[in-house]
């Protein structure tokens, strides 16, 4: 950029995530979204801890009709418990957009914490050769640690909305740049909001363009400075000079001046800086999850595959009989479909049409309702998804997950295009492995895509996913898949 060395004067700078490079700081923001969000994390920690000292204290207090004994193993569970409480991790959720499916969140999250909190307690005691808590005691503490932790992270949220607003910023740079540095914001910091431009070429200006009121020039930016939190400098790689110079002048008097990335980068739908790896750098596709979230979900993934497998083996003999019985052919159907980094597997299923060999080598042929392909059976296993149970073998095999966006394969169409250019960016979904249920099919968005706006949609929630993880989120999938997942008017 001009006579600026970019690598010696922008280091990374965040609003809370991180999306935008800028200066440091000239002096203390007036407000600290970051602060405000770690402020609450740290009191949500300290809310587990206590609401699980107090559900320790009671159900000790129950099971000993009224007194407590105080035997090593209650010492030991009235340290401990609140200790573990205290470490295990606390969600704000605030990124996700949704205060609903936020608390739902927030409440699965506390059941597993609460569950493995007790358990871990109870495989010390065992290690130690100690009694272990009964099983009455067991149940009045989980219940307790869930009620009064929800009691407390209802009334901590509702504290936390009395100081809560988004940052106020201004952009500098009326055009293109400025622009789209708006729209990026708008679409993915939601704790950031741009309540104006400034822009010293007036007469170059189209005010009516502007998605925020025009300020004028940056001497009414200065006048003005008390109402803002920071501004973000939009100007060409080619106005070196003159950011130098503005990024100077400005420090003196705004708490924080930040630097928009170039128009091209912010044009890029998934263009983010990476939240590891390279730093300085901007990342123009989804990251994966990190190698601790990895680790948790597959274990998800394998328990939860074992005992579906295993409970299912009865059904599944029977269903095998059945599709036998109809018609001739294996009872497994294979396929291939894309998998985690857009590497190709054989995806197992229960099969659902008629055995044509021949048919199998042609191009995908999207099934339509009342397709004459589908056998009795095949039409029961469609509708109410039990054809995808075979799946889980391929989650214990590591090819899929029990959640995760649905794997397609290779040539098939939404509309009168293939799915890659429907949408440039639609291998980016295996960057997790794909999954038998997902946060699309949850939502109503399962099926054939017959047109484009189908794919679209079902992108979007694949990517909102994958930015969103956490075991919390998968648990909540397989419930709502669970209690109303399967079938559906696009089940056929």
């Amino acid at each position: 950029m001009g006579s600026m060395n970019k690598e010696q004067v922008l280091p990374e700078l965040s609003l809370e995530l991180g999306v935008l490079s800028g200066w440091t700081q000239g002096r203390a923001t007036r407000f600290d979204a970051t602060a405000r969000v770690e402020g609450l994390r740290l009191g949500l920690r300290l809310m587990h801890a206590a609401s699980m000292a107090v559900a320790v204290l009671g159900a000790l207090w129950l099971s000993g009709s009224g007194h407590v004994a105080w035997s090593i193993a209650d010492r030991l569970a009235l340290c401990l418990l609140p200790f573990f409480g205290g470490l295990l991790p606390a969600r704000t959720y605030h990124r996700l957009g949704d205060e609903s499916l936020a608390r739902i969140l927030a409440l699965i999250a506390q059941a597993l914490q609460g569950a493995l909190a007790l358990a871990g307690l109870q495989a010390l005691l065992w290690a130690l050769s100690l009694p272990l808590l009964s099983t009455p005691c067991l149940a009045a503490a989980y219940v307790g640690h869930l009620a009064l932790s929800a009691l407390g992270r209802s009334l901590l949220c509702r504290l936390d909305k009395r100081w809560q607003r988004k940052l106020r910023l201004v952009v500098i740079g009326a055009g293109e740049q400025g622009l789209a540095m708006a729209e990026h914001l708008a679409r993915h910091e939601p704790l950031a909001e741009v309540v104006g431009f400034v822009d010293d070429r007036r007469d170059r200006i189209r005010t009516s363009n502007l998605c925020a009121p025009f300020w004028g020039g940056t001497r009414e930016l200065l006048q003005r400075r008390q109402e803002l939190d920071g501004v973000i400098i939009a100007l060409p790689n080619d106005a070196g000079t003159r950011v130098e110079h503005l990024a100077q002048q400005l420090r003196m008097h705004l708490p924080q001046v930040y630097l928009a990335p170039e128009t091209a980068v912010l044009r890029q739908s998934m263009a983010r800086p990476p939240r590891r790896g390279l730093q300085g750098v901007w990342s123009l596709g989804l990251e994966r999850l990190p190698l601790s979230a990895r680790l948790v979900k597959r274990l998800f993934d394998i328990v939860v595959s074992v005992v579906v497998l295993t409970l299912f083996l009865p059904l599944g003999l029977v269903i095998s009989a059945l599709i036998k019985w109809e018609s001739p052919g294996p009872v497994i159907f294979t396929q291939h479909r894309f998998g985690l980094g857009n590497q190709l597997f054989r995806v197992f299923k229960f099969r659902s049409m008629t055995h044509d060999p021949a048919r199998q080598r042609q191009a995908i042929e999207l099934t339509q309702r009342g397709d004459a392909r589908v056998t009795r059976i095949g039409d029961f296993l469609r509708r109410s998804s039990l054809d995808e149970f075979p799946q889980f073998a391929n989650v214990l095999l590591g090819h899929m997950s029990v959640v995760g966006p649905r794997p397609h394969p290779p040539g098939v169409k939404a509309g009168e295009r293939t799915y890659e250019e429907v949408v440039q960016d639609f291998l980016e979904r295996y960057k997790v492995r794909p999954g038998i249920t997902g946060w699309a099919q949850v939502n109503g968005l399962r099926g054939n895509t017959f047109t484009e706006e189908d794919l679209i949609q079902r992108f979007e929630h694949d990517v909102q996913y994958i930015r969103h993880w956490s075991l919390e989120l998968d648990v909540w999938i397989v419930l709502k898949t669970m209690l109303g997942g399967f079938g559906g008017r696009n089940a056929f």
